[in-house]
């Protein structure tokens, strides 16, 4: 399988759960023969932009603007609407909350690959919660609305996600 993987942050460069959850679903991915290419928004001018990681590619482009912690690319963006969609099989995108994540939501709604989301939380500790509920109220939820598949690996965060995407 052909895999574009969107996320906002990769580990090594950023350490912590959920950007090493999506290294090691990258590497572990790119082991069983799949083809992973990771776009990500790199901070660090010491890192290429493009590099071959355990198995997978990884494509880095600078934040051009941060808002409420969200790094947000145009070079990223510039990317993903280039993408031509018989490129990957699926685009995983991680977290609603992120700008690369409504731009592969777009992407989608544009005629784009099938796209899964991975929720790893409604709300984030960026902003107040009623900034998130405006968001999931709007965006967030037409974001979630254009994806094929939405995933929740906790059980505790399956039933308020049900609640927003239905």
């Amino acid at each position: 399988m052909r895999i574009l993987r969107g996320a906002q942050k990769l580990y090594s460069e950023v350490p912590g759960g959920g950007t090493y959850h999506v290294h090691a679903m990258s590497r572990d991915q790119a082991a069983m023969g799949h083809d992973v290419t990771v776009l990500t928004v790199g901070t660090g001018s010491d890192r290429p932009h493009v590099e071959e990681r355990e198995g997978y590619t990884v494509v880095r482009y600078p934040p051009t603007v941060s808002l409420l912690g969200n790094d947000i690319s145009a070079g990223l963006a510039r990317h993903l609407a280039g993408v031509d969609t018989t490129e990957f099989d699926v685009c995983h995108a991680h977290s609603h909350l992120y700008f690369s994540t409504n731009l592969a939501a777009l992407k989608r709604w544009l005629g784009g690959m099938p796209l899964t989301i991975t929720n790893h939380g409604l709300y984030s500790q960026n902003a107040p919660q009623w900034v998130f509920d405006a968001y999931l109220r709007t965006l967030g939820r037409w974001t979630f609305d254009r994806a094929d598949a939405v995933l929740c690996y906790r059980v505790a965060r399956r039933k308020p996600t049900t609640l927003v995407v239905g």
